[in-house]
């Protein structure tokens, strides 16, 4: 004997969540077309939806969606394909920054954030600096992490590839 799934009645009128829409008697009956949609600073004769002309979405020309020149995606205009990760990048040779000597008379400590782009070759191709501390520890530490070399990320397929990575350099004083 087959049974019938339960049901619930309902004897209650429902209400609706939002009142309904009312016409509007004062409406016009046409819709003006409005065809230069944009923001007022961008310039009239582009394609983009970005500052500058090209057909990207940055602030740069070009048809890439980052801040920088060129095709790419992200922030960086390194060439070549982005992927899903699948082995992170790993240090070979990084050597700590030295201190400064201002940042010694003031025992200065703390650490320096950098967002590094590393390349398929394994070397640093673009540095920004997140957070520094100052006193030339800042530039210490991009000095030193230009010259430090990486096994470059992995895709799937084994290949290198490019990849942002945040490095934290410690500056502590013994």
């Amino acid at each position: 004997m087959p049974l019938a799934p339960p049901r619930l009645v309902h004897t209650d009128r429902e209400d609706l969540p939002v009142p309904p829409a009312v016409f509007d008697l004062n409406a016009p009956a046409t819709v003006p077309l409005i065809t230069g949609l944009g923001l007022p600073w961008m310039d009239r004769d582009t394609n983009s939806a970005g500052a500058d002309k090209g057909h990207g979405i940055g602030n740069h020309r070009g048809n890439g969606m980052g801040d920088d020149e060129g095709n790419g995606a992200g922030v960086g205009d390194a060439e070549g394909n982005y992927a899903n990760v699948v082995s992170q990048p790993a240090c070979l040779h990084c050597p700590e920054p030295p201190y400064t000597d201002e940042a010694r008379k003031a025992k200065l400590q703390g650490s320096v954030t950098l967002r590094v782009l590393i390349g398929a070759d394994g070397r640093a191709a673009r540095i920004q600096l997140v957070k520094g501390l100052g006193l030339g520890l800042d530039e210490q530490a991009l000095q030193a992490v230009r010259t430090w070399r990486f096994v470059p990320a992995r895709d799937a397929r084994r290949q290198p590839v490019p990849t942002w990575v945040t490095i934290e350099t410690r500056f502590q004083l013994f």
